[in-house]
């Protein structure tokens, strides 16, 4: 090698040296960043009905971190990774449950705690639309509805054998129930229901009333003259029903008016000392026969006077005449024949009644006449029941 090129390669190594130190000095080497994260809230409560969350990290710029759930009921929705300042988003989803629950979202190694409430409890009360019903005695089919909050359970529990629940014999929340009634072949009517947790639906089913048969005792009464009471009997199987009416003013139902199965009728009657009457207690029931009727016929009296006509003169006077009466019929007279009870009456003030009234049996009624200051005749009358004696009078 000559001395030259021996210079040369001192001299390019040189250079190559020199280059390699300047290049040290303009690039040195980067820090390494502190991560220190920041999470904002720290926690946070949700409802029942759950919802939405958000979580804001802070640190440095070229700080990596990751989100991650610790329940499943808490989704990460957005952020789940991130380097530097950034933000988390989740979702929370309802809770069914009465009791509250936690979780969390760990950030970069810091909790973000999560509470959610339990559902409040529910206060089931129960409505019933209609609250009963009535049937003929077929056989029939219903519907009612129930009304509830949803998550209120009931059960329906049928009361009677001859009431079927077809449907809905256990639901949560609102619904309808439906029914079947049996032919009911008693004459009686019946009631049950169905119950639906605290409420209970009605049912009533009429009965077989072509079923029942009737009799009535006695069907012919026939009372003296004095008013009273008597009984008659109606038969007839439980629950069958019938009514009891007068026809007649003088005769009244007192007791036993209606009833359902056997039973009294009382019936009561005011004194009769006239002409001897009728009336009837008419007893009704729903069968094709319709019912029947309790004659009763009650005695009364007959009457008759001595005379029916008297004449005075103006200075008036005195007179008498007699009174026969009579029973009809006349086994309610009594051996004397003295039971019929009757009272003379004067139509005018100038004839006066001197005999003492009410009288019973054959008596006489003595009376008095005024005298006459006008010049005119006049007449008056004096009435027993039904009969009338007829007094003239002469005037001055």
């Amino acid at each position: 090698m000559t001395i030259r090129h021996a210079h040369a390669v001192v001299l390019l190594a040189g250079m190559i040296v020199a280059t390699a130190t300047c290049d040290r000095r303009k690039s040195p080497a980067e820090p390494t960043p502190v991560c220190t994260i920041t999470i904002t809230p720290a926690n946070v409560t949700f409802q029942d009905a759950g919802g939405a969350g958000t979580v804001t990290v802070a640190v440095a710029a070229g700080c990596p971190w990751t989100a991650a759930s610790s329940a499943d009921w808490i989704t990460v929705t957005g952020g789940a990774t991130g380097n530097g300042p950034g933000t988390v988003t989740y979702a929370v989803t309802a809770n069914s449950a009465s009791n509250s629950r936690d979780g969390s979202l760990t950030i970069g190694g810091q909790s973000h705690a999560i509470r959610q409430l339990g559902r409040p409890p529910v206060t089931c009360t129960y409505d019933m639309a209609p609250a009963g019903a009535d049937f003929s005695k077929d056989a029939s089919i219903g519907t009612f509805a129930v009304t509830t909050a949803a998550g209120c359970a009931w059960t329906t529990v049928s009361n009677a054998s001859w009431v079927t629940v077809t449907s809905n014999a256990e639901r949560v929340g609102s619904g309808d129930v439906t029914y079947a009634v049996s032919r009911n072949n008693d004459t009686g009517e019946r009631r049950s229901g169905i119950t639906v947790a605290t409420r209970t639906f009605t049912i009533r089913q009429s009965g077989d009333s072509g079923a029942c048969q009737y009799s009535v005792t006695p069907v012919d009464v026939r009372p003296c003259m004095p008013g009273g009471t008597l009984t008659a009997t109606v038969t007839t199987q439980p629950f069958c029903p019938w009514t009891a009416a007068s026809n007649a003013s003088w005769l009244n139902v007192s007791g036993g008016a209606s009833g359902s199965g056997s039973g009294v009728i009382s019936f009561g009657f005011s004194d009769n000392y006239d002409a001897p009457r009728q009336g009837v207690i008419m007893v009704r029931w729903p069968t094709p026969t319709e019912g029947q009727n309790i004659h009763v016929a009650q005695a009364g009296c007959l009457y008759a006077v001595s005379r029916s006509a008297f004449s005075f003169v103006a200075t008036g006077g005195s007179g008498t005449f007699d009174v026969f009466q009579q029973s009809d019929p006349n086994t309610c007279g009594g051996a004397t024949q003295d039971r019929c009870v009757w009272t003379a009456r004067s139509d005018v003030a100038w004839i006066t009644i001197t005999s003492s009234m009410p009288r019973t049996g054959d008596n006489p009624v003595g009376f008095a006449v005024a005298a006459n200051d006008g010049a005119a005749a006049r007449v008056g009358t004096i009435t027993v029941r039904d009969k009338v004696v007829t007094i003239t009078q002469a005037g001055r």
